[in-house]
């Protein structure tokens, strides 16, 4: 699921507290410019939010433009990969098993 300017010019606490608050422990991830995440997938559901920068982020055959305030949740067992843009991208990461 992916949402376009989801938490734009909030501060990155409240952002933290949000995703929180639906179980994930974000920790803040930073990739240098041109970084290739390769097609991979994972059991557990991933929830990232961009804060700075950009990434290009594809879910299945689903490219995303991934942006500051940007919110992204891959489901688990679902095949995604990313580069990151020119200026690098600094973003929170947190995952979360099946329950």
């Amino acid at each position: 699921m992916f949402q376009k300017a989801f938490f734009k010019d909030l501060p990155r606490e409240t952002i933290k507290e949000e995703m929180q608050k639906e179980g994930f422990a974000p920790t803040i991830i930073s990739n240098g410019p041109g970084f290739i995440y390769e097609p991979h997938k994972h059991t557990e559901t991933k929830y990232l939010v961009c804060l700075e920068g950009t990434m290009d982020v594809t879910v299945k055959d689903k490219m995303y433009s991934f942006e500051p305030g940007d919110k992204l949740i891959v489901p688990g067992n679902t095949l995604h990969k990313a580069i990151v843009g020119k200026n690098g991208c600094i973003f929170f990461w947190s995952e979360k098993g099946v329950e």
